[in-house]
């Protein structure tokens, strides 16, 4: 590992150090062998062992301080790439079932078969884009590949001739693609899905999502770098994202070298490179992410503990406070010989020795704090991390909630027979259960009319006929404007078998009033505890939650610990604002551990411009051992 010590200033420095002290203890050693009486000449021969012991020593302090930085260099670097990439994956899979739901739309349908208007259509998609905020387009072809509508005034696509529009009709499930296409030729690249669009087994045409890629991936990078490190995406070996662009161009190329499986830019700067781990069979395109540490240095924070040494580490900290106690030894016996024979030249010889010795344990002794805080800080960073991550993806997800529930509350179907008398109630529990089959984070789907009396659910029928009693249904029915939402309070419900979760909601309107509701129940037990355990430290014990700012649970990953009930932690844990985050030891039922909390700051528009306040704190009890 020596050859890669010039990676790391601070170990090169401790290795430079250590070397020129022993340098020293060879000079002090030959000036006592030439001074020295035959009684001394023991002394100086244990002296010459122990310049050789210095010598093995310091390869091996030095090694464990560059392998202490490169595990912690490269364990960061690993999670923000992995981290990057998953989230991406993740926000993707739902733009999969998005493509696929948006392709049968009645409305669309209707278009494609020359019954229903470019105006109303438009109207109705621009409503699509409004509450689904990661696409810049919605765009449909004939079966020609002729565009027939489309949203961004800045596309003016008329015929494509993209393979995936024929991919599309080929196949019955999504199409994704990813680079320049003629279904958007104002942009270089795209993230389209494709999916055709079929009425009584005929192909009318296809449907296109643009994804808003690069404003996603600033979104990701800005929360996962710093100063001191980037992250790129890239699509056969060509960068397709980058977190700065001064340092690395999108449709560059770059070439990572080895150094003894240590993969390296530029020859001195340490990257590390993931594909996705996949969400839910979905894995998406071939990309892989690469995080680049840009200063290979550690910088500590100022933290109240160290982390206790690793054996091995441990061992060569003591193998060196042996030595320098073996020497001191054997100089305090110099000092005996030196008065005994009365040989004065004996004792300044002696004093360096000690002097030297005494450099040596303080080079070693700050070794031994570097090492510690180097894991410390590692667990620190690595904490922070994944603890953010949790609570990014609980916003991301619920961010899908609050666009559903009002995109479903706009089907036609929903107004029209609401509007009835003697609503449908079979037709409406049909379209409920379809959606509902797409979208499978929900274990119920329902609808209500203005009295709050449900006509129709997706699976759980029994609740047909009764009364959705909640303290935001007035709220809901007097509502016209189709971005709001409302969300029940994190509570015990029926309509989720007396287990405690959030229901979104969002009002049915009419041209004229609003005729009614509909309510998603979010399947929450499972949604969040994967969420938990997906952002949690891997070979770490402890344990990480969701909690109201009173402390009160929303999901766990504790055996002990369920929603609903409190946590016992310190006020300052829960006492953050948006995107705030503090970390500090606390023992928790006998056990000590490294407590992370992070403030949730929303997803887009969601917690942050639509008026809907749940502040939610995510914290990771980590056990240090």
């Amino acid at each position: 590992m020596s050859n890669i010590i010039d990676l790391f200033p601070f170990a090169a420095e401790t290795k430079d150090e250590i070397e020129q002290q022993n340098k020293y203890l060879k000079k002090v050693s030959l000036t006592g062998k030439i001074n020295a009486l035959k009684s001394s000449e023991n002394l100086f021969k244990y002296t010459d062992k122990t310049i050789e012991q210095f010598d093995v020593l310091k390869v091996k302090l030095t090694d464990a301080l560059v392998a202490e930085n490169i595990n912690k260099i490269t364990n960061e670097l690993y999670l923000k790439a992995q981290l990057s990439i998953d989230v991406l994956k993740r926000n993707l899979f739902e733009r999969t079932a998005d493509v696929g739901f948006l392709s049968q739309d009645y409305e669309i349908i209707k278009f494609l078969l020359n019954q229903q208007s470019e105006d109303t259509l438009k109207i109705r998609l621009t409503e699509y884009i409004k509450k689904y905020s990661v696409y810049d387009d919605v765009i449909i072809f004939d079966i020609n590949f002729q565009k027939k509508i489309n949203i961004n005034s800045d596309n003016h696509v008329h015929i494509a001739t993209d393979n995936i529009l024929q991919q599309a009709l080929e196949n019955d499930t999504y199409i994704e693609k990813f680079g320049y296409t003629d279904i958007c030729p104002h942009k270089d690249n795209t993230l389209i899905y494709a999916q055709k669009i079929v009425h009584n087994n005929k192909d009318l045409g296809v449907l296109c999502l643009s994804f808003k890629f690069d404003d996603e991936l600033r979104t990701i990078f800005h929360a996962l770098c710093t100063k001191n490190d980037l992250i790129y995406l890239e699509q056969n070996k060509q960068v397709i994202a980058s977190s700065n662009q001064n340092l690395i161009k999108k449709d560059e190329r770059i070439q990572l070298t080895k150094n003894k499986q240590l993969s390296l830019y530029k020859q001195n700067k340490i990257a590390v490179q993931t594909s996705t781990k996949g969400y839910q069979g979905y894995f998406g395109l071939d990309w892989k992410c690469t995080a680049i540490s840009l200063k290979n240095d550690i910088e500590f924070d100022s933290s109240n503990i160290c982390q206790t040494l690793p054996k091995n580490l441990q061992d060569i900290i003591n193998e060196a406070h042996e030595i320098v106690d073996d020497l001191a030894d054997v100089i305090i016996n110099g000092e005996l010989i030196a008065s005994k024979f009365r040989q004065y030249t004996l004792s300044p010889i002696l004093e360096n020795l000690r002097t030297i010795s005494g450099h040596l344990l303080e080079s070693i002794n700050s070794s031994a704090t570097i090492l510690s805080q180097t894991i410390t800080q590692s667990l620190l960073n690595n904490a922070k991390l994944t603890t953010k991550f949790s609570i990014d993806l609980m916003d991301r997800n619920l961010y899908e909630r609050a666009n559903d529930c009002r995109w479903w509350a706009l089907t036609t179907q929903f107004k029209e027979e609401l509007s009835k008398s003697d609503p449908n109630s079979k037709l409406l529990s049909n379209i409920l259960k379809d959606i509902n089959e797409l979208y499978t984070v929900y274990t119920n789907l329902f609808i209500y009319n203005k009295k709050g009396k449900i006509i129709a659910a997706s699976h759980d029928q029994s609740i047909i006929g009764n009364t959705f009693k909640s303290d935001i249904l007035q709220s809901v029915l007097y509502e016209k404007d189709t971005q709001k939402y409302f969300v029940t309070s994190f509570e015990t419900t029926s309509f989720y078998e007396n287990r405690p979760t959030y229901i979104y909601n969002a009002a049915i309107n009419s041209t004229t009033e609003t005729v009614g509701g509909i309510a998603i129940v979010f399947d929450s037990e499972p949604e969040f505890k994967a969420i938990l355990k997906d952002s949690a430290l891997k070979d770490k014990k402890g344990f990480s939650l969701f909690c109201r700012k009173n402390k009160q649970i929303i999901a766990s990953t504790s055996k002990t610990l369920e929603p609903l009930e409190y946590i016992d932690l310190p006020n300052k844990f829960f006492e953050l604002k948006e995107d705030q985050t503090v970390q500090d030891y606390y023992q928790y039922e006998n056990k000590n551990y490294l407590v992370t909390a992070v403030h949730s700051n929303g997803y887009r528009e969601y917690k942050q411009k639509d008026n809907y306040t749940n502040d939610i704190i995510a914290i990771s009890l980590i056990e240090i051992v």
